[in-house]
């Protein structure tokens, strides 16, 4: 499916606004803490242990227990953190992983009787209280921003899809090569010159799989075409890789 000219258009005067630093917690994971969870006036002991022979933690709050699996990675911690400022409660986050491949942020409710998994994130990055988490991954050269929302109902989060995912970083051409109409059609709507600057403005993946992603490129000229990771990486330069 081919993108209409005018949405290319009004993405390039906005995705280079995206943003290009990965934001941190503001609360940093610990294997203790105390919090009122179920907002009945009365802080929960929390607690986070790691189970080595099981692979799991084991986490606690009030009288409840939970366990998870972390494919081997020793959690680093729990925070606490309010995903609804609409009700009195507060949810827990079970922290794993070091990098942006293997983070985790697993989320629990607390009732007061028990603990109930709610899904989780690639990493919490923003939770303002308004049922809404963003997560930040580093894609290399740009940071992948994932929006997930919270069903109160469900007792659940979810992943709100995306087509395109914002980039916003520029590169000068080292070595010449075209610019695709679109994802789909390989026609060289524009071939950019060696020299030349261009804007890498959006991101989208190159299967339904995931994995590698085709980019969309504005040309010093003012065209809009589609670019492979491979062409970027090789034949351009000043990419910020880093992270």
């Amino acid at each position: 499916m081919t993108t209409k000219a005018p949405v290319l258009t009004a993405m390039t005067l906005t995705l280079l606004t995206a943003p290009l630093a990965r934001a941190q917690d503001a609360q940093e994971p610990a294997k203790s803490a105390s919090a009122d969870l179920n907002g009945d006036g009365k802080p929960e002991a929390i607690s986070l242990e790691w189970d080595e022979k099981k692979d799991q933690f084991v986490l606690k709050a009030g009288g409840a227990t939970v366990r998870g699996d972390t494919s081997g990675n020793e959690p680093i911690g729990v925070t606490v953190v309010d995903l609804d400022s609409g009700d009195k409660r507060k949810e827990l986050a079970v922290h794993t992983g070091e990098t942006d491949y293997d983070k985790q942020a697993r989320l629990y409710a607390f009732d007061g009787k028990a603990l109930k998994a709610l899904g989780s994130v690639p990493a919490l990055t923003e939770a303002k209280g308004n049922g809404i988490i963003l997560s930040d991954s580093w894609q290399g050269f740009w940071n992948r921003r994932d929006k997930f929302a919270l069903d109160a109902k469900a007792g659940k989060v979810s992943e709100v899809p995306q087509e395109l995912y914002a980039v916003g970083v520029e590169a000068t051409v080292k070595q010449s090569f075209p610019l695709a109409r679109s994802r789909t059609d390989k026609a060289a709507v524009a071939m950019l010159a060696q020299g030349s600057r261009i804007q890498v403005l959006a991101a989208a993946p190159a299967s339904k799989k995931g994995g590698d992603y085709l980019y969309l490129v504005k040309s010093s000229t003012g065209l809009l075409g589609w670019a492979t990771a491979k062409d970027l990486q090789e034949k351009t330069e000043g990419l910020p890789f880093a992270g």
